[in-house]
């Protein structure tokens, strides 16, 4: 495995809820994936039961709007959605369980519609994932996911070709991480995105319950190169960018040079972040 072991300059600061916009105080609508869509964002909930929101679409003024799912059979617990590169309003929602959805949604009506279904790969049974990005490399496209982890077990990202006609993959690597911060009700993966120049972001946690108190941490994982291969930073130098106190982000993205978070912030419900 390579590592990389350039020291790259952090920003350590703290941000207070009043900097944060709420979209929903319920935490039926709380957001734990997201992707840009039409002049605003469509994201997912990881709701459990009937009648709960799976997925919605969150226009410029963070209105919130229904987006139904397209079978009678929903989800479990969804934790991810990306933007399948090269194709427009074509998305890939992922459970916890590994099980992914590519999912079309018409930007005039909002109807869906289900074209696949199947499991990432390599995956072990007391593992939850809630990260997931893709990568256009020169040699197709490539999966990043993770499983968040905990205070007593590593967290495990995982990159993998895939094949789109077969929807299969291969070349299939893993890394682990056991990130600093937060050091209690850690979730070391939680969120991933993928930043112009390569680099791997993630969104780590600390989660005690549904009432808080909620931290994250923004750090970079490491940098995916052209030909799809993914070098770590080294462990030494894993420090976060920025720590955020009393948001639990589940959610977030690099588009159009911001970089956006939305939370789950559980019994508090939703908020939501751009910076540039």
């Amino acid at each position: 495995m390579k590592l990389i072991f350039l020291l790259i300059p952090t920003l350590l600061y703290s941000q207070t809820d009043d900097e944060w916009q709420t979209i929903h105080s319920d935490r039926l609508y709380s957001v734990s994936g997201i992707a840009p869509f039409k002049e605003g964002y469509v994201v997912v909930h990881d709701n459990k039961k009937k009648n709960q929101p799976r997925v919605s679409y969150i226009d410029r003024e963070l209105k919130i709007h229904p987006v139904a799912w397209p079978e009678a059979k929903l989800p479990y617990d969804l934790e991810a959605i990306v933007v399948i590169p090269g194709y427009d309003n074509r998305f890939m929602l992922m459970e916890s369980t590994g099980i992914c959805y590519e999912l079309t949604i018409d930007p005039t009506t909002l109807w869906t519609d289900l074209l696949h279904s199947f499991s990432l790969p390599d995956l072990k049974g007391n593992m939850n994932l809630e990260g997931l990005t893709i990568y256009p490399s020169g040699q197709g496209l490539v999966f990043i996911y993770g499983d968040r982890g905990s205070d007593r077990r590593k967290s495990t990202l995982f990159t993998a070709f895939f094949d789109p006609n077969k929807k299969s993959f291969y070349e299939v690597s893993q890394f682990t991480f056991d990130l600093p911060k937060p050091k209690k009700h850690k979730r070391n993966i939680v969120d991933l995105a993928i930043k112009m120049d390569g680099s791997v972001w993630t969104s780590a946690t600390s989660d005690p319950g549904n009432n808080g108190p909620f931290t994250t941490a923004i750090y970079e994982l490491g940098e995916i190169d052209h030909a799809g291969t993914f070098t770590p930073i080294h462990p030494e130098l894993q420090q976060p960018i920025m720590v955020f106190g009393g948001q639990k982000v589940e959610a977030m993205m690099f588009h159009k040079g911001y970089l956006v978070f939305m939370t789950d912030n559980e019994n508090f419900g939703a908020t939501f972040k751009r910076m540039d």
